[in-house]
């Protein structure tokens, strides 16, 4: 009888050994996708961050623009400038949650506010879950166009042309130099990674050269 030569034998893994590996493999894809998950969150978080400050930055600039032609008179005739109105209503005046200016800037000039365009209203109005919209009136209309969203809080602190603080309401109107506009801004959901909604405050100091209200 012929004996056939015997094929070595190899050894499997052991069930103790699949257990670990498959342990092992579990681990390595559950911290990628913690990795990933927490990089998104990130990423969604300063996403959210980066449009509150560009739309702070960007309603800032708008009544930065407007704030300094605030008085602008031509033809130097006194009827332009800062204004607070007798309808009794707060936020139509210049005082520290809303601001009122006219300027006589459209060619040919007539030294009057007489153009839509060159009277402005700034201030805000419910926007809902505690939060406001940034309005602007323009003319003679009250009905406000929204330039920013999701406002926590606006003021205006005014300051003469020696730099003194004015009293609120600012008086006289003339006597205005310059104006500081603080304005904060608050996200609607809360961040996961803090447990809060989160904020940004923009401040910036404008000078008004023009105020020549009389």
């Amino acid at each position: 009888m012929k004996n056939w030569p015997e094929l070595p034998t190899k050894n499997g893994f052991t069930i103790m050994e699949v257990v670990i590996y498959i342990c092992l493999l579990c681990f390595v894809i559950f911290a990628g996708y913690q990795f990933y998950s927490v990089t998104i969150c990130r990423y969604r978080i300063e996403s959210v961050k980066a449009a509150l400050f560009q739309d702070l930055r960007t309603a800032v600039s708008i009544m930065s623009n407007d704030i300094r032609l605030c008085g602008c008179d031509p033809l130097n005739m006194g009827q332009v400038g800062f204004v607070n109105e007798t309808d009794n209503k707060d936020r139509h005046d210049t005082d520290s949650n809303s601001i009122h200016i006219t300027f006589d800037s459209e060619y040919p000039w007539d030294g009057k506010a007489a153009s839509k365009n060159e009277t402005v209203i700034y201030f805000l109005y419910p926007q809902g879950g505690g939060l406001y919209k940034l309005g602007r009136c323009t003319g003679n209309s009250r009905r406000p166009q929204p330039v920013a969203e999701n406002i926590l809080s606006l003021h205006f602190r005014y300051f003469d042309l020696s730099e003194q603080e004015m009293s609120d309401p600012p008086s006289p109107l003339k006597s205005i130099g310059s104006v500081e506009i603080n304005i904060t801004a608050q996200s609607q959901d809360i961040n996961p990674i803090s447990n809060a909604k989160d904020r940004l405050w923009f401040q910036t100091r404008v000078r008004v050269p023009n105020n020549t209200f009389r």
